[in-house]
């Protein structure tokens, strides 16, 4: 498979996601996730692939200035088409390394980390969450959206294919009270939504 059927392939399960596990907007995470972003923001999606979250953000809020990052050139051509045919102008995107950011500190007022953590090893989440911190400015929040697991017999059916197909650091992760988790590299839980099969953290700096 080459590199852009592959990517189409992508953007088609990304979407498929939000079919059968994000199909209720009330109850899920976008919703969360929009809820705590305002017009005139600057907002950073990092690891953003075909730029889901941020093409809906720019469109609903469109004096917010959105960037989007990721390792996958082939991952941002498809963000870009998707930009491009749906005209959003306040979108831009980057080929970059969320371990190593290249926007100066103290820069973006929201970042959104979303299902992004529980795939890295510890060391590589570390550093993510390290430069986030870096290019938040002081009274910005990360918006952090991760799987929860649980509930009846049908949502544990339903995500069983999440448990196969996520790699050794999802359970490791899973199992991590992340109240503590965020505390231990500065942040502060501000919130947390429970949405349909995730969950939805804002968190804040703590004061130093």
């Amino acid at each position: 498979m080459n590199g852009k059927i592959f990517y189409k392939f992508m953007a088609d399960f990304y979407d498929i996601i939000d079919v059968i596990y994000f199909r209720n907007y009330e109850s899920s995470p976008r919703k969360a996730v929009f809820d705590g972003i305002h017009e005139k923001e600057k907002i950073l999606d990092l690891c953003t692939g075909t730029a889901t979250n941020a093409i809906r953000i720019a469109k609903s809020k469109p004096t917010a200035r959105v960037v989007g990052i990721d390792l996958s050139e082939d991952m941002l051509e498809v963000a870009k088409e998707k930009a491009r045919k749906q005209k959003v102008r306040n979108l831009k995107l980057y080929c970059m390394d969320a371990a190593s950011l290249e926007f100066k500190s103290k820069c973006f007022d929201k970042i959104l980390i979303s299902l992004i953590l529980h795939e890295l090893d510890e060391p590589l989440a570390d550093k993510v969450l390290e430069e986030a911190g870096r290019v938040l400015k002081d009274d910005g929040e990360i918006i952090v959206t991760e799987w929860e697991p649980g509930g009846g017999f049908w949502r544990k059916i339903l995500f069983f294919p999440i448990h196969k197909l996520e790699p050794e650091s999802y359970r490791a992760f899973i199992k991590k009270d992340l109240y503590t988790y965020f505390k231990q590299h500065g942040f502060q839980v501000v919130s947390y939504t429970h949405c349909d099969y995730s969950r939805v953290l804002r968190l804040r700096k703590l004061e130093r």
